[in-house]
């Protein structure tokens, strides 16, 4: 994920996680890509739309919450993944103005 060429918009960052992932998970899980068993089958998904949420004074920002990480996904197409747990983060990858995600 982190090789890959950065996005230049939030909507090219969503479907850059989305696609990596899911091929991640169908070359090494073996479980197959069935969204409605998110909860039952083991199997990680890319973020969905109903789990967006606004970032209080960043309008630049969308948060998606799973499980255990908040995503979050710059306008610049920044993509910064971070445990809820330690709030450290897992990826921080820039957009393709070269920025990341800064917090506080």
């Amino acid at each position: 994920m982190q090789l890959a060429p950065p996005a230049g918009s939030a909507d090219e960052a969503l479907e850059l996680l989305s696609t990596t992932l899911n091929a991640v998970e169908d070359e090494f899980t073996g479980i197959p890509y069935r969204p409605d068993e998110w909860q039952n089958d083991g199997r990680m998904y890319p973020p969905q739309p109903d789990s967006a949420r606004d970032v209080d004074g960043r309008p630049d920002l969308t948060r998606y919450r799973s499980l255990g990480h908040n995503t979050l996904i710059g306008a610049n197409g920044a993509i910064l993944i971070q445990s809820i747990r330690e709030k450290a983060a897992e990826l921080d990858k820039s957009g393709a103005d070269g920025c990341t995600i800064e917090l506080d």
